[in-house]
């Protein structure tokens, strides 16, 4: 039986200037899969991410999510689409508490959001599900807390769960763990681990301890092309990824 693709992208190209950052890149991830993206610095991984994301627009190249072609450089048509993404710097409202924010979060996809004269508090709907996002991360304890008061683990705790407040099929995390003290990365990866295996994860990571217990596949990407793809066990045995990546050059 022929897995069902969640997302395939097809001769993905990204130029600034006269520089190529990312070149005839092919990528396809079953639904379900979980996926990591490696590489060494200027590999193009961050370009990548955003262009599939919609945050910048290929120089040329198709972007499918779920069959259908997306019109790219659009976050919000990708994201109607069923695709999320966390960022690796903070993009969390700090003044708010959790679920204020998630509540925000729930809201941008929901029809309630033309809804300017009604209270925040009286969308029930909205509220349930910014609440299940938030438990979905172990977040209910601290609900009523301001951002500004949470730990760095729960903050990266937060920015999954803002993720998951639209429902998607395809998550993209641009290394969740980054900056994580070792019992907030292993609590995080427990979570992510924890997720519906219906939701599809692709994520940038350099710490290969998440990698190998969150990922299915690894795609090693240097200079903006694929270099290979495979098994955890088979990209550690690879000579060229070993050469390029695992060998000790710096990780982006």
């Amino acid at each position: 039986m022929t897995a069902v693709c969640a997302l395939e992208l097809r001769r993905l190209n990204k130029s600034f200037g006269g520089m190529t950052v990312v070149k005839d890149l092919n990528l396809s991830v079953s639904a379900g899969e979980r996926r990591a993206v490696i590489g060494p610095n200027g590999a193009g991984k961050t370009t990548l991410f955003n262009m599939i994301s919609g945050w910048l627009q290929p120089s040329s190249g198709a972007i499918s999510v779920g069959g259908k072609q997306v019109v790219t450089g659009r976050p919000d048509l990708l994201a109607r689409e069923g695709l999320a993404r966390s960022f690796q710097q903070n993009m969390l409202l700090n003044g708010l508490t959790v679920l204020e924010n998630l509540r925000i979060a729930s809201q941008a996809l929901d029809a309630s959001r033309r809804s300017l004269l009604r209270k925040c508090g009286s969308f029930d709907s909205v509220i349930a599900l910014a609440r299940a996002a938030g438990e979905q991360m172990h977040l209910g304890s601290v609900f009523d807390q301001r951002v500004q008061e949470l730990s760095y683990g729960h903050k990266r705790q937060l920015e999954v769960a803002i993720a998951l407040c639209g429902a998607p099929r395809i998550l993209l995390l641009d290394e969740p763990a980054a900056g994580a003290s070792p019992s907030e990365r292993e609590r995080l990866i427990g979570l992510l681990r924890g997720l519906p295996r219906s939701l599809t994860i692709l994520l940038v990571e350099h710490d290969m301890d998440v990698v190998s217990a969150v990922c299915d596949k690894v795609t090693v990407m240097s200079y903006g092309e694929v270099l290979a793809t495979g098994t955890i066990a088979e990209i550690r045995s690879n000579d060229r990824v070993r050469q390029a990546y695992l060998g000790g050059v710096s990780h982006a």
